[in-house]
């Protein structure tokens, strides 16, 4: 059972919202952009999907270790993915998440 104080919370206690102090994440924009990136295979998805659902969370650093922990080398191929899902996710909060 979820209790109010086993929710994210940030620093100052307010509740984490989307597009206020949590970015909108489109976490298919982030798996296109990973496929054109040449991370189109099963795990790389998953590992893809899993780090993108932890920064939409409010789990940036979090987020960015997973990646890092699959594609060490790979800061920069993260960097895009993560671009094209939070621009992408920007423009559907605009729209009224449409």
């Amino acid at each position: 059972m979820e209790t109010e104080t086993s929710r994210a919370r940030t620093f100052s206690g307010e509740p984490l919202t989307p597009g206020v102090n949590l970015d909108h994440v489109d976490i298919d924009a982030g798996l296109r952009e990973a496929a054109a990136a040449g991370f189109g295979d099963t795990t790389a998805l998953m590992v893809t999907t899993y780090a993108l659902q932890r920064h939409q969370r409010g789990e940036e650093a979090g987020a960015e270790r997973t990646w890092l922990s699959y594609y060490p080398t790979d800061l920069t191929s993260w960097r895009r993915i993560l671009a094209a899902a939070v621009a992408s996710g920007g423009e559907r909060s605009a729209r009224g998440g449409q």
